[in-house]
């Protein structure tokens, strides 16, 4: 354990009387000549080497807070802390009616009632969050270097080998790095962080500090909040112009398609693609028009294209 100031200065005031005791013990301190020992430079020395290696332990200690992460961050004694030994998803119900799907592996503590203003918890590990939507009692997760903050949705967080990924499902979240952990400047303080909608996700790499936004391995469509409307789920067409296509799928999965080529737009196309995940539309899509597609970021772009008749 890491001796507190406290501790720091007892083990001084003992090493000192050691030393004392010693000295007065061998000869007195006011008789010393230059051929004896100088006992008060030997007793220096000793407690300047303990010192020392008693501020570089501390020091170690900090550097390892930080890259733990979670570790350096001080849980209230009152939270309850839910871990999952098992190899089964372990399903947690918080009391504002949020739910956590907690992966094997993971801890996530939390309390039994939140506060009047704001809802904290902390995970270690990877978790599924379905959170009750409440604009005036945001909702915090605190998970090694990194915050997640949301108002409403539902979300996954993951914990990799130097990295840590939040993949959103619906809704909006930010994510930025914990300023209890890695102290910013002013300038990091402004710039810190990023907000991603459905269907995207960041990534934070630990050692380098960054963050990188993109699409989410497996986009699924959106169902839209403001309706109880299931997603749209008929995608079959019979000439029908490719901006209307694409936007559908915008629409659907709520990223943005960016076409390169504006001479194609009004081609017409016909197919049925209702049963596919989106990136296998997508590859029906630029086959038919002889197209590509990439994922830039958070958007994808289709690219080229052969030139039909209608334009």
């Amino acid at each position: 354990q890491v001796p507190g100031e406290k501790e720091l200065t007892d083990i001084e005031t003992r090493i000192w009387n050691k030393i004392q005791a010693d000295t007065r013990a061998a000869a007195p301190v006011q008789r010393l000549s230059k051929r004896k020992p100088k006992y008060w430079l030997i007793a220096a020395c000793i407690l300047g080497a303990v010192l020392t290696i008693a501020i570089l332990f501390i020091y170690d200690k900090k550097d390892i807070d930080q890259e733990t992460g979670l570790s350096s961050i001080t849980i209230p004694n009152d939270f309850f802390e839910e871990v999952n030994d098992t190899q089964n998803i372990k399903f947690v119900t918080l009391e504002d009616g949020s739910s956590v799907q907690l992966y094997s592996g993971a801890k996530l503590s939390y309390p039994k009632k939140f506060s009047a203003h704001k809802r904290e918890i902390f995970l270690e590990g990877d978790a599924f969050f379905s959170v009750k939507k409440n604009p005036a009692r945001p909702f915090f997760v605190y998970s090694k270097e990194i915050v997640t903050q949301v108002l409403g949705t539902s979300f996954k967080i993951t914990g990799k080998s130097g990295k840590i990924e939040v993949d959103v499902k619906t809704g909006k979240v930010a994510v930025y790095e914990n300023n209890t952990i890695v102290h910013l400047d002013e300038l990091q303080q402004k710039s810190n962080g990023v907000i991603i909608t459905p269907n995207q996700k960041v990534t934070y790499y630990q050692q380098e500090r960054h963050f990188v936004t993109s699409i989410v391995d497996q986009p699924l469509p959106v169902k839209k909040e403001q309706d109880d409307q299931p997603a749209k789920t008929d995608f079959n067409y019979s000439e029908v112009p490719l901006l209307a296509v694409l936007k559908d799928i915008e629409t659907t999965y709520e990223l943005e398609i960016i076409l390169e080529n504006e001479k194609i737009k009004n081609c017409l196309f016909t197919g049925d693609i209702s049963g596919e995940v989106l990136f296998n539309k997508l590859e029906s899509i630029c086959l038919a028009f002889g197209a590509t597609y990439e994922l830039k970021g958070t958007k994808i772009l289709l690219k080229g294209g052969k030139e039909c008749a209608r334009n």
